[in-house]
């Protein structure tokens, strides 16, 4: 008998990498899911080849919500590894609800939120913590490190294109080297944050009255402020090129960068899908949030 659980995407809309040190970020669901399934064993193994983060996530998350790491894994997704779309706290989140079902209890989407940390911090290292609480809760939510998210009002209909580059960004590696950053030119780096938290509070307004010109041009800049953490890639600025091109009102790093996922804002639903056309080579889908 095999028991299920699931863990939606995520893509921040504002703010990652500076949620890291503390900052304000705005991440939102997307309708695209991982489904991990568990099948009782005398100890752990995978029906599928992963490496040692996977595996140490894996156990962190079985022992606490379970205790005890006597299964077979199994998990399909609707969206790719190291993308931006939060993968591994989709997985997190996914198995952290079948071992909550294999343990025969009920888990709320904050426990299982909580639970899928422990797996992310295998993952990452410092998590932020925004793309588990995504991958349970969905929606568009404020988050800052060691609070409550907050739900977000949003006003109106946003029609959103993500689009991949294909390369995986080494989260990581980016999360380690913006650190760096701000340990070795904290004036550069403070003056980028305080443009962010800026950011933030006009994406608040933006969502509430439904102004999705107004979001296009706060995305724009929120990508110009990761580029100067260095995060972009050509694929991602041809990305950008194209979907700003064919009508775009803005267009963004989402996730780690340095490769990954590009969010792009449509003004409606027929140019969100000539956008996600035009861009077909790089895989991208639309979805909607109101």
């Amino acid at each position: 008998m095999g028991f299920e659980g699931t863990g939606y995407g995520k893509a921040i809309l504002i703010g990652e990498h500076f949620v890291v040190h503390g900052a304000r970020g705005i991440g939102i669901g997307i309708p695209r899911k991982t489904t991990v399934i568990l099948e009782k064993a005398p100890s752990l193994s995978f029906s599928f080849e992963c490496g040692d983060l996977l595996k140490e996530a894996t156990r962190k998350v079985l022992e606490k919500v379970a205790h005890g790491t006597g299964f077979v894994v199994s998990v399909t997704s609707e969206f790719p590894v190291s993308a931006g779309m939060g993968w591994s706290a989709s997985y997190c989140v996914a198995l952290a609800r079948a071992a909550a079902a294999a343990a025969g209890k009920e888990i709320s989407d904050k426990e299982a939120a909580k639970a899928a940390f422990e797996g992310e911090k295998a993952f990452h290292g410092n998590p932020s913590g925004i793309d588990n609480t995504l991958a349970a809760h969905g929606g568009v939510m404020l988050f800052k490190k060691g609070r409550e998210p907050e739900p977000l009002l949003v006003g109106g209909k946003f029609h959103f294109v993500i689009a991949n580059s294909g390369k995986k960004g080494p989260t990581k590696e980016l999360v380690d080297k913006v650190s760096s950053m701000r340990k070795d030119k904290p004036d550069e780096y403070c003056a980028l944050e305080e443009a962010e938290e800026w950011l933030v509070d006009k994406t608040i307004d933006a969502l509430s009255r439904g102004d999705a010109v107004a979001l296009g041009r706060l995305m724009d800049e929120n990508n110009v402020l990761l580029a100067r953490l260095g995060l972009s890639t050509p694929s991602i600025d041809d990305i950008r090129g194209i979907a700003l091109g064919n009508g775009a009102l803005g267009a963004k790093i989402t996730g780690a960068g340095g490769g990954g996922c590009v969010l792009i804002l449509a003004p409606d639903t027929g140019k969100g899908e000539e956008i996600a056309d035009k861009l077909g080579k790089y895989g991208a889908f639309g979805f909607l949030i109101e």
